[in-house]
């Protein structure tokens, strides 16, 4: 049987259309994986916030005497430049997890504790760091030390008391070249400090037992 004109014609069409379809389909590919290209790492030390916050703890130290100057010029200069590089990253790191993780769960109808239990451990490794490598920070407390409950009823009212501290301690006064030399002001940032590792570690406890709970059901 004879194949129709108009079903001919129809075939001829459809032919041409996807031989000039064709050449835009690795196009379409090459941009879609263009587009789905990982983000590069932002390095911290460039943030101008973080650094300026760097820059007033070294001068401050220095004006309150808390450091020596090293017999070795060269090897304090290179002590120095890691202190200051890894300063950075834990600060823009506190920063990053509070707002990205800590403030996002403060409200959520569910949580998730895998990502809570993770984002916690990271907040206390750093923050302990800070509070043995920062020496503007390492002043007598003689005031009551802060407990928390470990159970899951209170994370609905712990999130919101991390965010705050985090706040609280990234934007208190010693972090800023003028700041006076106060002493209630290093208290109050080590003090938040100390409350963001304690609060931390709890949370992360609790996190980690639900995750267990819900895995197992």
């Amino acid at each position: 049987m004879k194949t129709s004109r108009p079903l001919r014609n129809q075939t001829i069409m459809i032919a041409l259309v996807a031989l000039a379809l064709a050449p835009l389909v690795p196009q379409a590919i090459l941009a879609r994986q263009v587009q789905t290209a990982p983000k590069q790492p932002v390095d911290p030390a460039t943030n101008p916030r973080v650094r300026a916050m760097v820059e007033a703890i070294n001068q401050r130290v220095r004006e309150l005497g808390l450091v020596s100057v090293a017999e070795d010029p060269d090897q304090a200069a290179f002590v120095r430049r890691r202190r200051d590089a890894q300063l950075s990253e834990d600060f823009e790191k506190l920063n990053s997890i509070n707002a990205e993780k800590i403030a996002a769960q403060s409200s959520p109808k569910s949580l998730d504790y895998k990502m809570l239990s993770d984002a916690t451990a990271d907040l206390k490794s750093r923050a302990t760091r800070l509070k043995y490598n920062v020496l503007l920070l390492q002043v007598v407390d003689k005031g009551e030390k802060v407990r928390y409950d470990e159970y899951p009823d209170c994370l609905p009212s712990m999130l919101p008391e991390l965010n705050r501290l985090i706040n609280s301690f990234l934007t208190s006064p010693i972090f800023r070249l003028s700041s006076p030399d106060d002493a209630a002001l290093r208290l109050k940032a080590s003090r938040d400090l100390d409350g963001i590792i304690k609060l931390s570690e709890t949370i992360n406890k609790i996190a980690k037992r639900m995750s267990r709970i819900a895995t197992a059901k």
